[in-house]
């Protein structure tokens, strides 16, 4: 390293941190930044390659070949004995290609228990599942692409060979089901799969797509394009489905949880549920008064039961068709119907509140033998509130999440100013040195300009997610308001401290006055004669 400044070991009180705790935090960051700490110090220089997460991601480089050598560096120089517990990886381009194929390699080799892969827009994305060879992943986590133009294709064999595997999630892709003769599917051969999530994915099969398991328990689908789905799960507790359409049958007698939203004939029940305990059933707009009476008929053990007011307001439209009959719901303990979906055109205006009739209220109540059984109707204002407290709280999430990472990148840029980039880039160290020696002052104007627009439109970013933020604050009640201001006053108070800080950096980089700094920058963007 030469004469170039290293950290302080004995003041740093964070290379003082024994190696497992410096692992757990370099676990949040990337491999690459990860390995750039290398260059801090002699007690940091080999702390990346005992690490055992990994982040890859080709967004972090220009070019696939500098994601691919980076790649081989990692893994050649990362310890061997070393397992690795979780793996992302960030990809575009084939999935078959060597960089990818050596990375899931090393991944099985070392006995993988978790691990995300997300790849990026391309025409065409095939995923040939012959790549995965492991006895020890837990969770697989896939991505495709989220434009709708792209999906990443699922090629499979009929059935899956993974037999550790106990979660799958599946976003934006599509699956092919072969529909064998045997009645095995896609995931019938996964012997310890407990918990399945298909969100977004095409599931396509010449009979339908059949999700036929003897151990899952958890199933969740939404907002997907298919041919006609088969669920046949005889231990399945919890079944979430979403804005999925064309759900042909659903076999799972030990159900306990069902949350259902979407139209009323796309929910097919093959058996009586005799194990429920919570529902949420909120049917789209038209629904049929036969089917959602059926359908009530077939909840009937439920003790716990939410109910959109189209089905209110269907039922009170064909009292005829339970004038006559008993309520089905023996064992209610608690009954809620909430206002149907308003949209924001909506909301600035006086919605009428849900109302239910006697004959309705009847049908629903009147069997439930619980003498404290609760009954209630969910306001249009207290939709909105918590609609509103969900939007702060998650706005809140992202901008804390927009912070953290653009003080870690800033911190991570002044710390490796003058030790260049990484290791793996010393040989072009002094090459790149006399370089800058020529002409020091436009690269470092140029360095100094990218900063300054970088921060620029970080800046704006920050404020505008704060002016939103405070908007819909505004719609909030006095005392909803008041739970989420001192989160919200902090969070105003560490964007204000975060970009102050940027101006400071800034000016120590140029050494001069900010109204000087500026008119060099000026003189500096201005095309050349």
């Amino acid at each position: 390293m030469g004469d170039r400044k290293r950290v302080n070991v004995e003041g740093d009180r964070l290379s003082s941190l024994p190696d497992d705790l410096i692992h757990k935090i370099l676990s949040f960051v990337n491999t690459k930044h990860a390995v750039q700490t290398s260059v801090l110090s002699s007690r940091w220089r080999y702390i990346w390659t005992s690490i055992p997460c990994l982040s890859l991601s080709c967004k972090d480089f220009h070019t696939l070949p500098k994601f691919s050598k980076f790649v081989k560096h990692v893994l050649s120089g990362r310890n061997n004995q070393i397992e690795v517990s979780s793996f992302e990886l960030t990809s575009r381009g084939k999935v078959v290609q060597p960089c990818v194929k050596r990375i899931l390699s090393y991944a099985f080799s070392h006995n993988v228990e978790q691990m995300n892969i997300t790849f990026l827009p391309e025409k065409k994305i095939e995923f040939p599942l012959s790549l995965f060879s492991s006895q020890s992943l837990k969770i697989l986590t896939l991505t495709g692409c989220t434009c709708k133009v792209y999906n990443l294709s699922i090629t499979t064999p009929p059935t899956w060979e993974l037999q550790t595997l106990a979660t799958l999630n599946l976003h934006f892709v599509t699956l092919h089901d072969v529909n064998t003769d045997k009645g095995d599917s896609l995931f019938s051969h996964c012997a310890n799969l407990k918990n399945l999530t298909v969100k977004h994915c095409r599931l396509l099969g010449l009979n339908g797509f059949n999700i036929s398991h003897p151990g899952l328990s958890s199933l969740t689908l939404e907002d997907g394009y298919n041919d006609g789905v088969n669920v046949v799960t005889p231990q399945l507790k919890n079944l979430i489905i979403n804005g999925c359409r064309g759900i042909h049958l659903i076999s799972a007698p030990n159900l306990s949880s069902l949350h259902y939203k979407g139209p009323c004939d796309s929910l097919q029940l093959s058996t009586d549920l005799f194990h429920l305990e919570k529902v949420d059933v909120c049917l789209s707009y038209p629904a049929n008064a036969h089917e959602t009476v059926c359908l009530l008929q077939q909840l009937r053990s439920v003790k716990f039961l939410t109910l959109n007011s189209e089905i209110v307001k269907l039922l009170s439209s064909s009292v005829e068709l339970i004038s006559h009959q008993p309520s089905p719901f023996v064992n209610l303990k608690n009954l809620k119907v909430y206002p149907n979906d308003v949209n924001l055109e909506a909301e600035k205006q006086t919605q009428p509140e849900v109302t239910m009739s006697t004959e309705v209220k009847n049908y629903l109540l009147d069997s439930s033998p619980a003498p404290g059984a609760t009954f209630t109707i969910v306001s249009h204002e207290e939709v909105r509130t918590a609609r509103n407290v969900t939007s702060v709280q998650n706005l809140m999430s992202e901008l804390q999440g927009f912070l953290d990472e653009w003080k870690e990148n800033r911190e991570t840029n002044t710390a490796h100013m003058k030790q260049d980039k990484a290791p793996m880039e010393i040989e072009n160290r002094r090459a790149k040195l006399k370089t800058k020696r020529k002409c020091p002052f436009g690269e470092r104007m140029t360095h100094i300009k990218d900063q300054f627009w970088e921060g620029r439109k970080n800046t704006s970013h920050i404020i505008s997610m704060l002016e939103e933020i405070e908007e819909i604050m505004t719609r909030l009640p006095t005392s909803r308001r008041a739970k989420l201001q001192q989160s919200f006053s902090n969070l105003c108070l560490e964007a204000v401290t975060i970009m102050d800080n940027m101006v400071d950096h800034l000016k120590i980089q140029c050494d001069k006055k900010p109204r000087l700094y500026l008119s060099e920058l000026a003189t500096a963007s201005q095309p050349s004669s």
